[in-house]
């Protein structure tokens, strides 16, 4: 019964027995190495090393659409982050991090966020994808002002 249905099985790909086998483990190999490639990948975005940030924590819209930033915005970008605008890391070169949630430490996020306006240091998980860079905040504290001026 068995060599009836494998002969059916290679006779469904098209070709003979020999060639069936060919073409079984051709799509098997095919088919581990698509499974290894996707579960890789998975594992080592899971095991992305922490790296520490610092700059200013930004409304997104009044810094992109404005550019505000600064102790002059310090007001609004709290008006902001209460409203549950997106927030971002504006580093002293001018790169800038969406802050993400750490779904294994959502208090830091809600954390970072009441440092809207204000300068600090932000450990976590740096992440890009499309050109955006965001850090999914593990840490984060303040800066003292004599370090933010320089």
């Amino acid at each position: 019964m068995r060599s009836i249905l494998l002969g059916a099985t290679f006779r469904c790909l098209g070709s003979d027995t020999k060639g069936g086998v060919t073409e079984m483990r051709y799509l098997f190999a095919v088919t581990l190495l698509s499974v290894l490639a996707t579960f890789s990948g998975l594992v080592a975005q899971h095991q992305r090393k922490p790296q520490t940030i610092s700059g200013e924590i930004v409304c997104l819209s009044c810094y992109l659409t404005h550019d505000a930033k600064g102790e002059k915005h310090l007001s609004c970008a709290v008006m902001c982050a209460k409203k549950g605008l997106p927030m971002a890391v504006l580093t002293k070169d001018g790169k800038l991090f969406v802050i993400l949630e750490d779904h294994a430490n959502a208090s830091a996020y809600q954390q970072a966020k009441n440092f809207a306006g204000r300068q600090v240091k932000v450990t976590g998980v740096v992440v890009t994808k499309g050109g955006v860079y965001g850090i999914a905040v593990q840490k984060v504290e303040s800066l003292p002002k004599s370090a933010t001026k320089a």
